[in-house]
């Protein structure tokens, strides 16, 4: 296993991991991790739908992070 397979499957376990908790910051917060190291995965392999997918999800967990911070 080199070392994109490596951080492909870390990010997912983090994806899957946010969505066992109960707390919503925790997930979220656990949930932008995971689209972030997605996001480098995609750079590093050149997918842009992978990249857009997670700079989307990124920021949308960025957006309901603040509101929930107000």
């Amino acid at each position: 296993m080199n070392n994109l397979e490596i951080l492909g499957w870390v990010a997912t376990m983090i994806i899957i991991s946010s969505f066992l908790v109960n707390n919503i910051k925790t997930l979220r917060t656990l949930n932008l991790l995971g689209a972030s190291l997605w996001t480098i995965y995609g750079v590093i392999a050149m997918i842009p739908s992978i990249i857009f997918l997670n700079i989307v999800i990124s920021g949308i967990q960025m957006f309901k992070l603040y509101k929930l911070k107000k």
